[in-house]
């Protein structure tokens, strides 16, 4: 779990032959109700990304009749898990430069953070 993605694993459903093509359907949504449903072939790992900092998402998983795409077992239980609250660096290096009576210039390092967009 970090600020902005959520990793959910899941057993193998065991009618699900060991050597076949397992398919899922991972569904997920927010408290406002956006729901996501993302396919699976041949894996029990889904990493949902892009999602918003301190936001709780619930997750459910379902196995997919590999003979028709259409047919879906019932879903899970809810998981219920939240992404963090971004942390952002402390900006380092203030530097001021005095121009003129009216301006000035100030130089500072990068905060290296996704979760940077401006300063």
């Amino acid at each position: 779990v970090t600020s902005t993605s959520i990793s959910v694993q899941w057993d193998q459903v065991p009618c699900i032959e060991q050597n076949s093509d397992n398919s899922y359907i991972v569904r997920y949504s927010n408290s406002t109700g956006e729901t996501q449903m993302s396919p699976l072939q041949n894996s029990q790992m889904f990493t949902a990304s892009g999602l918003t900092p301190n936001t709780t998402y619930s997750f459910q998983v379902a196995a997919v009749n590999r003979d028709d795409d259409d047919e879906v077992g019932p879903y899970s239980s809810p998981l219920e898990i939240s992404t963090v609250l971004a942390t952002i660096d402390v900006v380092n290096n203030v530097k001021v430069e005095v121009l003129n009576e009216t301006a000035v210039v100030v130089i500072w390092d990068a905060v290296q953070s996704d979760e940077v967009s401006k300063y």
